[in-house]
């Protein structure tokens, strides 16, 4: 049994021959959804607390343009306040193979404060 999930897209894409199922659910605070294929699941937890708006969006949208393969696998991402988990389900016991894929496209490289910063990532696989 295999998965694959193309983190924040609205709709379904493929990268490199293989179908990736979109993540697009609605996302809050605190959340938790089944994948339409119920092959994963997703929980979110955590809400941003700088302004007045409620409605906060947790999708990340690349705003360059790529002149690369499959552009579009890198065109959003999900982000967490706090806590952000992909669940694998009725996975059986044997080996897996995990590969994960990460593009920048929340900083710029326009000499301002938003092309500051720093991504830290705790991958668990238990």
């Amino acid at each position: 049994s295999s998965f694959h999930i193309d983190c924040g897209s609205k709709s379904s894409t493929s990268f490199e021959g293989t179908a990736f199922e979109k993540d697009g659910g609605v996302v809050g605070a605190a959340t938790f959804f089944v994948s339409q294929s119920e092959a994963w699941a997703m929980s979110s937890t955590g809400a941003y607390l700088d302004n007045a708006d409620v409605s906060d969006d947790y999708t990340a949208t690349n705003s360059s343009i790529l002149s690369i393969p499959d552009a579009e696998v890198y065109t959003t991402a999900r982000h967490s306040p706090l806590s952000f988990k992909y669940y694998g389900l009725c996975l059986w016991d044997g080996p897996y193979t995990v590969t994960l894929y990460f593009a920048e496209i929340m900083f710029t490289d326009d000499k301002n404060f938003s092309s500051l910063g720093k991504r830290v990532f705790d991958v668990y696989i238990q």
